[in-house]
């Protein structure tokens, strides 16, 4: 059967001439307002003989109810987006209050070994973060030439982070405890400094008025005592200052951490570096700048270099509980 033939025998023909009030009126044939292809379409349906011309309607009709779906899904999904991002926000509120508590409560019994615990949590972020990486560069999520990226900035972050680390942990041990979340809310003032200065932001007014109170906060807390007795009036300004400076270090390698982001999205051609290529790297490099710094602040301690390798053993026996070294520092 020619084709011609099955589209006339799919089209209907056209009705009657209507007539209203003595005027004759014909409506548009249907094959004139009907495409080509779609016709062609209905006629070798139908002459199969399989309700396609039903099936048509009933797929046209499928995706305008799928379309009107997804319109709807969209709105429920932006509900879901806001949802999930709020409950990740209380997430790590949560943690983050909880990781501060833990760090208080493990220097109480490893005063005397704050930078062997800083080996500790930076090799476990290194195994944490590099065994997270391996999975998403096998599932496809990381590329290879996000592994590529200049691994100097990854350097920077390092040594950034492992500054900061130690002197805030060697600064920690020495401070009253509400102390620490005061003296650190200097991390936003000097991320917004640096980011002034390294990325060229711009900041409000009312922005640079709250960096403003936090510092006036700051200042307040180190140079006054608290209320119902003495918060950081009978400390030395030394181990204040050492905790801003960490503060400062902290600061300087998440500026340096965005930086990465934005410079990496043009080398890779809009897309950005997964998240745990720079972390995996940054902890990498901040484990091997905390152990080769571990000479030069033992000797900040009183520790000479030959009495490293005591040090750190007293420090993992202390750390286990070995020997009965927690119970002597509890104790004292």
């Amino acid at each position: 059967m020619s084709i011609s033939l099955l589209i006339s025998a799919s089209l209907p023909c056209p009705p009657p001439p209507l007539f209203r009030r003595g005027i004759q009126r014909s409506p548009t044939p249907l094959c004139a307002s009907i495409p080509l292809p779609a016709r062609r379409g209905v006629g070798l349906a139908a002459a199969r003989g399989g309700g396609g011309g039903r099936r048509l309607v009933e797929t046209r009709r499928a995706s305008a109810a799928a379309a009107v779906g997804v319109s709807r899904g969209g709105g429920d999904g932006g509900g879901g987006v806001d949802t999930g991002i709020t409950a990740a926000a209380a997430v790590t509120v949560v943690l983050a209050v909880m990781n501060r508590v833990l760090y208080k409560l493990a220097l109480v019994p490893m005063k005397n070994y704050p930078f062997f615990l800083a080996q500790v949590l930076t090799f476990g972020y290194v195994i944490v973060y590099f065994s997270i990486l391996f999975i998403r560069y096998h599932a496809g999520i990381v590329s290879k030439e996000m592994l590529a990226l200049p691994k100097s900035r990854f350097m920077l972050i390092g040594l950034l982070e492992a500054m900061g680390v130690a002197s805030g942990m060697a600064a920690a041990a020495m401070l009253p405890g509400p102390s620490i979340p005061v003296l650190s809310q200097s991390f936003l003032v000097w991320q917004l400094i640096l980011s002034a200065v390294i990325l060229g932001r711009k900041y409000r007014a009312n922005q640079i008025l709250g960096c403003l109170l936090v510092t006036t906060g700051v200042i307040l807390s180190v140079v006054s005592g608290g209320i119902g007795g003495p918060f950081l009036s009978d400390v030395n300004f030394f181990w204040p200052a050492v905790m801003m400076a960490s503060s400062a270090c902290q600061a300087g390698a998440s500026i340096i951490k965005e930086f990465v982001f934005i410079d990496g999205a043009k080398r890779l051609e809009g897309k950005r570096p997964d998240i745990f290529v720079v972390n995996s790297f940054g902890s990498g490099f901040q484990a091997l700048f905390v152990f080769l710094l571990l000479p030069f602040l033992s000797n900040l301690k009183g520790i000479p270099l030959t009495e490293l390798p005591a040090y750190v053993n007293h420090g993992a026996a202390c750390f286990l509980n070995i020997g009965g070294n927690l119970n002597d520092v509890l104790s004292s």
